[in-house]
């Protein structure tokens, strides 16, 4: 039988947190609850016919405030809905070692308090199959990734999905520590995530170079939407990495929007609609390491790892330029040039630039990508809004 515990205090938040058990659900009612240490759920596993959820009656009405976290430890089928985070200095959410936790339709918005801080973090050993879905993230000035894939040390968590989020006014700028999504970090950048990220808007999205930052292998980023922001989805670590059906959209004055910059191997960039960027629309980078054409070289230094490792075979395939000021760029850095890329069926047009410009000598294959007119091209359809659906989902 599911039990239902109305709470409308911290206190008694953390109380029924403490005795809820999987199937049951948690009911927040409208109003604050300020605390200054963590919400704790742990070893609560579930399953899909039990979740344990914590819910607001109201969404957007129930806000979690001072510096305490949600942390969810140790758990599996767990849901955090609808709830307002104004939380200062730490996480919000923080899923450690847990699975099949949704976190859905909840609004990220801290209390800018000039630390260092991520929004929700994903961590620990056997973390994996976690849903990110419908959440609004933003604005954030301090500093940290607003969300973060960390795993254990050694493997990224598994099989998360981060789908239809909106992330807006992140910065102002910074050199490094502002991403919209980190997946991983160069420690653990070749093991394999098998992690989505799709269907989200990010609107000025401003904080540092990389909007979204890939820093592990096999991920899927694709059918997103970036409106005006300045920086570029990277893949900066890790190889075999799947981006494909993007839109960038600028407005051709804002400075560093780009669209993709790429180091490591096997990466797919396909089907990706660029328009009105003032960095480069398709940046497949030089290298300062050459991790080898398998990628995975023996015993690699922590050093080595952090370096800007060189491209081996990426494809990029069927992509549209439109009024960018550079369209597809071959390795910048030195000095080791991408190799063995293939580079086809791009359309390129506007203005006035070459399809594809090397800085240097590259052994990338380049087939038939063509300077086209921009009365023949035609904008995908783009997201100007996240679609929530109905509240009771």
């Amino acid at each position: 039988m599911t039990t239902i515990y109305w709470v409308s205090s911290s206190d008694e938040l953390a109380a029924a947190i403490g005795r809820a058990e999987p199937g049951s659900s948690i009911l927040l009612a409208d109003g604050v609850y300020e605390r200054n240490e963590d919400y704790i759920i742990e070893g609560k596993v579930g399953s899909d016919t039990a979740i344990l959820s914590i819910r607001a009656v109201n969404k957007g009405k129930a806000t979690i405030a001072g510096e305490s976290s949600i942390r969810i430890l140790n758990s599996a089928y767990v849901e955090v809905w609808g709830l307002h985070f104004q939380v200062g200095q730490r996480e919000s959410i923080i899923l450690d070692g847990s699975r099949h936790v949704r976190i859905a339709r909840n609004r990220f918005e801290p209390r800018q308090v000039g630390a260092e801080y991520s929004l929700l973090s994903v961590l620990g050993s056997g973390s994996g199959w976690n849903r990110i879905e419908r959440n609004e993230f933003g604005p954030k000035t301090d500093l940290g990734p607003l969300v973060v894939f960390d795993g254990d040390g050694e493997q990224i968590s598994q099989h998360d999905v981060i789908e239809y989020n909106y992330f807006h006014h992140i910065g102002p700028r910074v050199v490094n520590g502002l991403e919209a999504i980190r997946l991983g970090l160069s420690g653990i950048s070749l093991s394999n995530g098998y992690i989505t990220i799709q269907h989200n808007l990010f609107e000025n999205c401003d904080g540092e170079p990389e909007i979204i930052s890939v820093k592990s292998c096999y991920n899927t980023v694709r059918y997103n939407t970036f409106l005006n922001s300045a920086g570029q989805v990277t893949a900066r670590h890790g190889h075999g990495n799947r981006f494909h059906n993007n839109v960038f959209i600028g407005d051709g004055v804002k400075e560093e929007m780009g669209g993709f910059r790429i180091y490591g191997n096997d990466h797919h960039i396909f089907e990706n609609y660029m328009e009105n960027l003032t960095l480069d629309a398709l940046l497949i980078d030089g290298g300062t390491y050459d991790g080898g054409s398998d990628g995975y070289p023996e015993a690699p230094t922590q050093e080595e790892l952090r370096k800007h490792w060189r491209v081996y075979r990426a494809s990029v395939v069927n992509n549209t330029i439109v009024n960018c000021r550079h369209g597809i760029t071959l390795g910048k850095r030195i000095p080791y040039a991408p190799e063995q890329c293939v580079i086809a069926y791009n359309r390129i047009c506007g203005k006035e630039q070459p399809a594809i410009y090397e800085y240097r000598p590259s052994p990338a294959v380049c087939i038939n990508n063509h300077k086209a007119d921009v009365a023949d091209i035609r904008c995908p359809a783009i997201l100007t809004r996240i679609d929530v659906g109905p509240d009771s989902n």
